[in-house]
C-alpha cells in the first residue's frame, strides 16, 4: 500500500531545519491560501531574501494535505540543464530509464499520485525548470509545485508570489536569535537601538541579516551598525557548510549577475544612480533601457515594480544598487550616467511633470550630485523645486538644498530665485522675521535683474509675512504679488492669503469671492485654504453646520496632500467646528496627530494649532492645559511685536485665568486684547476682549460691564459675527442674574437655547447654563433680542461725554497715560501713527473735560478703583 492511501501517514524529503524560522506569519497564511486553489505558486525575490527557508516552511506545514508526500527538488548545485528531471527523480525515488525522455518518465511515474513538488532555486535554470514544471501539471493532475526562483518560471498558469523582506520586528528578532548562537546570552533589550539600525542598513533582508548577526561574537551591534558602510566586506564569510553563492552577500548579488545578458548588465549597474522609485522614461533617459530589459531585471528579481497612483514605478533595494554601484565604478561609467539623471530630473521639475512626489529620493539624489559640480545644473534644480518644497512640506530638506545652493558672490536671477524660494519655506517654518528679510534680499536681486519669477515668490512670501502682523500692508502686498506673478500657484496663493487678510477684518463676502476664484482653477493646496477662507465664514456667521460640511472636503483634500503645514493649518479650524458643535473628543484626536507632527519634526509650524489646542481644553474644563496652549501661542508674540496668532489666543487665556481665580493676570491679557484687536481692525477679536472685561469687572462695576458687553454685541451685530451674539448673551444673561432681575435672564436663556439650537452650537462642559425656568417661555428670535437690548446701546449710540463715551482705543490710550508713556511710546505700543493717538487725546480731552496730559492722568487716578478689578 502506497503512502497515498494510509491515514497519517506521509512521506517528504523535507531537511531538518536547526535553525528556528522566524516570523512571516502573514507569508505563510498567503502562500498556503495560494496553493489552496493555484497548482503553480513561485515564490520570486531578490537572493538572500529567504525564498528557500519559506518554501520549506510552507511544504512542512502542508504535510497533512499531500498523501502523495512533499518533495524538495533542490537545483541549486545542478548547471546541466538535462540533469534538471533526473535530479527531481533522484528526490522523489523515481526510476528513470536510461536514454529515454526523463520529463515524461516523471510525469508518468506521477500521474496517480497527489503530492507537492517543491523545485527551489530555479533561475538559472529556468527552460528546464519551466518545462519539468508544465510537463508535470498538465500529465498529472493532483500535483501542485511550489518553486523559488529570481525571476518567474512563464509557465501557464503560474501565481508569482514576491517574496518581501522581513517587518522590522521580524528582522530584529531574527537578529537576535541568530546571534545568541555565536554568543549565548546576547540581550537585545541592551542593543535594540543599534540592532534596528543594522537591519535597516540590509533590508531586513534575511540573509545579509543573520551574516551581520554572526559578527556578534567579534563586534557589538553598534560597531557592527558603524561598519555597514562597506557591507560587502564585513559580511564575507558564512558558514562554511553553506552553498557558496550564500556565503557573503557579494557573491549572492555575483550569483544573479553573472546571469544577465550584456545590455541586462549595463541598464543594471546605470540603475544604481536611482534612489527609491522611479518610472520607465527615467530608465530610458538615463539607462538607455527598453521596456524589455527592465521587464527582464523585474523577472530575475534584481528590480522591483510597484504601481503608485496608476503609473509603474520601479525600485532596486539598498542592496542590490550598492552592488550595481560597484559594477558601475568598474565601468567608467558613474560620472555620465549620473549627468544624466540630473538632467532628466532637471527637465522633469521643470515641466512639473506629474509623479513626481514618489521620486523625491531621485530628485535629492540629483541635487546632492548636481550641487557638488560646478556646472549650475544643480542650482537650477534646486530653485525649480522649492514650490513642490512649499507644497509638500518639505522645510527642513528643502532649506537644506537651497542653502546649499546659494552662492554669496552670485547677483544673478537664479540667486534671486534661490532666495525666494529659502524665504517661502520660512515662512512655512514659524521664521517670519527672518523670512521678510530673505524676501526683501530676493526682491532686490530680482527688480537689479528684471526676473518676474523670483519678484512674485518673493511678494508672495512678504504676503504671508505681512499678514500676521498688518491685514492692510498685507493685502497691497498679495495684490502686487497677483499682479507680477508669472506663475499660478504663487498668483493663487497670494490671492489666499488676501482672502484670509480680509476674513480675519469680518469681510466675508469679499474674501469669499477670492476664494471661489482660486477654488475653481483647481490646485489641490490652494483649493484647501480656499475652502478654509470659507468655512471661517460659515463658522462666523452663524452656519456652523456648513463649517462642518465644509470641513470634510477640506479634509478630503487635505490629506491626500500630506503636507504637515496644509494639514495642520486646515485641520485646526475643522478640529474648532468639531468642539463647538458638542464633538470635543472628535477635535482633541484630530488635533493629536497635528501636534505631533510639529513637536516632532524640525522647522515644522502650521498657523493657529495653538488657538484651537487652547479652546478644546478650556471648553472641556481642563484649566491648566488651555493656559499652556494659549501661552505658547502667545509666545510666538516677542517684546512689543504684533502677531495674529498670538493676539487670537489672548481672549481664551483670559478666560481660562478668570476661570481659575487670576483675575489680575486675566484682566492686563484681557486689555492686550482690547489693544492689538484695535490696532489690527479686527472686530471679532475685539468683541471677545470687551465680553471678557465685562465678565471681569461684573461684580464692581456692573453699569460699565454692561456698557462692553453692549459694546460687543453690536460689533458682532454690525459684522454679522451672529455665531458669537450668543457669547455675548451668555453675559447678559449673567449680568441679569446679578442685578437680579431672574424673568429677563430667563427670557434671554430662553432665546439662547433656541437659537444655539438653531446654529447646532451646544454650550461646552465649562460653560453650563444657569439653571432657569424656561419652559414657559416662548422664546424670543435672536434677532428680536438683539432689537431689544442693542436698542439706544452700542457705539453707534454711545453717550457723547463721560466715561462711558470713551470707546476702547481711547481707554487704552488713558491707561498707557497713567503710565507715563509718551506720545511715540503710545503709538508704539497701540501699532498706530502719532498723528492717530493725537487724534485720541483731543476726544478725550474733550468727552472728560480736561484740558492737558497732567489733568487727564489725574483725573484716571481717581477712577482707578473703576478700572481692572481688585
Amino acid at each position: 500500500m502506497s503512502a497515498d492511501t494510509i491515514p497519517g501517514m506521509t512521506a517528504h524529503n523535507l531537511p531538518v531545519e536547526l535553525t528556528r524560522f522566524v516570523g512571516r506569519a502573514e507569508e505563510l497564511a498567503d502562500i498556503e491560501r495560494l496553493l489552496a486553489d493555484r497548482r503553480l505558486v513561485t515564490l520570486a525575490g531578490v537572493g538572500g531574501g529567504g525564498k528557500t527557508r519559506l518554501a520549506v516552511q510552507v511544504a512542512s506545514r502542508q504535510l497533512d494535505h499531500w498523501p502523495g508526500g512533499v518533495w524538495l527538488v533542490d537545483l541549486g548545485p545542478v548547471t546541466d540543464p538535462d540533469q534538471v528531471a533526473r535530479q527531481a527523480a533522484t528526490a522523489l525515488g523515481v526510476l528513470i530509464e536510461p536514454g529515454g525522455d526523463p520529463v515524461q518518465a516523471l510525469a508518468s511515474q506521477l500521474r496517480q499520485r497527489r503530492l507537492l513538488l517543491c523545485l527551489d532555486t530555479c533561475e538559472h535554470l529556468l527552460d528546464a525548470a519551466a518545462a519539468l514544471a508544465e510537463t508535470v501539471l498538465r500529465g498529472c493532475p493532483e500535483v501542485s509545485v511550489l518553486a523559488t526562483s529570481r525571476e518567474p518560471l512563464g509557465v501557464p498558469g503560474e501565481t508569482v508570489w514576491r517574496t518581501p523582506s522581513l517587518k522590522e520586528d521580524e528582522a530584529v528578532e531574527l537578529f537576535a536569535d541568530r546571534a545568541n548562537l555565536v554568543a549565548p546570552g546576547f540581550d537585545i533589550r541592551a542593543a535594540q537601538t543599534d540592532v534596528r539600525a543594522v537591519c535597516s542598513r540590509v533590508d531586513n533582508i534575511p540573509l545579509a541579516v543573520e551574516l551581520a548577526a554572526a559578527w556578534v561574537r567579534a563586534l557589538s551591534p553598534a560597531q557592527i551598525a558603524a561598519g555597514l558602510d562597506d557591507r560587502f566586506r564585513l559580511l564575507a564569510g558564512g558558514a562554511r557548510r553553506a552553498v557558496p553563492r550564500h556565503q557573503t552577500l557579494q557573491a549572492s548579488m555575483a550569483w544573479s549577475h553573472a546571469l544577465l545578458d550584456a545590455d541586462e548588465q549595463t541598464v543594471f549597474r546605470r540603475m544604481a544612480v536611482f534612489s527609491g522609485n522611479f518610472p520607465l522614461a527615467a530608465v530610458e533617459a538615463v539607462c538607455g533601457g527598453t521596456l524589455a530589459i527592465v521587464g527582464r531585471l523585474v523577472d530575475k528579481s534584481l528590480v522591483t515594480v510597484r504601481e503608485t497612483a496608476g503609473r509603474a514605478h520601479y525600485r532596486l533595494l539598498d542592496t542590490v544598487r550598492q552592488y550595481a554601484a560597484e559594477r558601475l565604478a568598474e565601468a567608467a561609467e558613474t560620472t555620465e550616467t549620473r549627468s544624466r539623471h540630473l538632467d532628466f530630473y532637471l527637465a522633469s521639475v521643470e515641466k512639473a511633470e506629474p509623479g513626481l512626489d514618489v521620486q523625491r529620493d531621485n530628485v535629492n539624489a540629483a541635487l546632492d550630485w548636481g550641487l557638488s559640480t560646478s556646472d549650475g545644473r544643480g542650482r537650477q534644480l534646486a530653485a525649480a523645486m522649492a514650490r513642490r518644497w512649499f507644497v509638500d512640506g518639505q522645510v527642513h530638506a528643502g532649506l537644506g538644498f537651497l542653502r546649499r545652493a546659494l552662492d554669496p558672490d552670485d547677483r544673478s536671477a537664479l540667486q534671486a530665485q534661490l532666495l525666494a524660494g529659502i524665504a517661502m519655506l520660512q515662512t512655512i517654518s514659524g521664521r517670519l522675521s527672518t523670512a521678510e528679510a530673505t524676501a526683501r534680499r530676493a526682491l532686490e536681486l530680482a527688480d537689479e535683474n528684471g526676473d518676474e519669477i523670483a519678484r512674485g515668490r518673493s511678494l508672495a512670501a512678504l504676503t504671508f509675512c505681512h499678514f500676521f502682523t498688518d491685514f492692510e500692508l498685507c493685502q497691497d502686498t498679495a495684490r502686487e504679488a497677483q499682479r507680477v506673478a508669472t506663475e499660478p500657484f504663487f498668483h493663487d496663493w497670494a490671492a489666499i492669503i488676501e482672502g484670509y487678510s480680509l476674513t480675519t477684518r469680518n469681510r466675508h463676502e469679499e474674501a469669499t469671492a477670492i476664494a471661489r476664484r482660486v477654488y475653481e482653477r483647481g490646485d489641490r493646496f490652494c483649493m484647501a485654504f480656499a475652502l478654509g477662507i470659507q468655512q471661517w465664514a460659515a463658522l462666523e456667521t452663524g452656519r456652523l453646520r456648513e463649517a462642518a460640511e465644509i470641513g470634510e472636503e477640506q479634509l478630503e483634500i487635505v490629506t491626500a496632500i500630506g503636507d504637515y503645514f496644509a494639514v495642520g493649518t486646515l485641520v485646526s479650524p475643522i478640529a474648532l467646528v468639531s468642539g463647538m458643535t458638542g464633538h470635543l473628543a472628535v477635535g482633541r484626536k484630530m488635533m493629536d496627530a497635528v501636534v505631533r507632527s510639529i513637536d516632532e519634526m524640525p522647522d515644522a509650524d502650521a498657523v493657529g494649532f495653538e488657538h484651537t489646542m487652547g479652546w478644546l481644553h478650556l471648553w472641556d474644563g481642563d484649566l491648566d492645559n488651555a493656559v499652556r496652549w494659549f501661552g505658547r501661542g502667545i509666545d510666538r508674540m516677542a517684546g512689543n511685536t504684533r502677531e495674529w496668532t498670538a493676539a487670537r489666543c489672548l481672549p481664551g487665556m483670559t478666560a481660562a485665568l478668570r476661570h481659575l481665580g487670576r483675575l489680575d493676570e486675566a484682566w492686563t491679557q484681557a486689555e492686550r486684547a482690547a489693544e492689538i484687536a484695535t490696532a489690527y481692525g479686527a472686530p471679532y477679536l475685539l468683541a471677545e476682549a470687551l465680553d471678557e472685561q465685562a465678565l471681569l469687572i461684573a461684580a464692581r462695576d456692573p453699569g460699565r460691564a454692561r456698557d462692553l458687553c453692549h459694546e460687543a454685541l453690536a460689533l458682532r451685530r454690525d459684522n454679522g459675527l451672529r455665531t458669537y451674539l450668543l457669547k455675548s448673551l451668555d453675559v447678559l444673561i449673567k449680568l441679569e442674574l446679578d442685578a437680579g432681575n431672574e424673568a429677563e435672564a430667563a427670557r434671554l436663556l430662553a432665546a439662547a437655547k433656541a437659537a444655539r439650537a438653531e446654529i447646532g452650537y451646544p454650550w461646552p462642559p465649562l460653560e453650563n447654563p444657569p439653571e432657569l425656568d424656561t419652559d414657559t417661555i416662548d422664546p424670543p428670535s435672536l434677532d428680536d433680542i438683539l432689537a431689544v437690548v442693542t436698542r439706544g446701546r452700542g457705539p453707534r449710540n454711545r453717550p457723547q461725554v463721560g466715561w462711558s463715551s470713551l470707546t476702547p482705543a481711547e481707554l487704552e490710550v488713558v491707561r498707557l497715560i497713567r503710565e507715563g508713556l509718551s506720545n511715540p511710546d503710545i503709538a508704539a505700543r497701540l501699532y498706530v501713527s502719532r498723528a492717530t493717538v493725537k487724534a485720541h487725546l483731543t476726544h478725550i480731552y474733550a468727552k472728560l473735560s480736561v484740558a492737558n496730559r497732567t489733568e487727564l492722568a489725574t483725573v484716571a487716578a481717581d477712577r482707578e478703583n473703576r478700572l481692572p478689578p481688585a
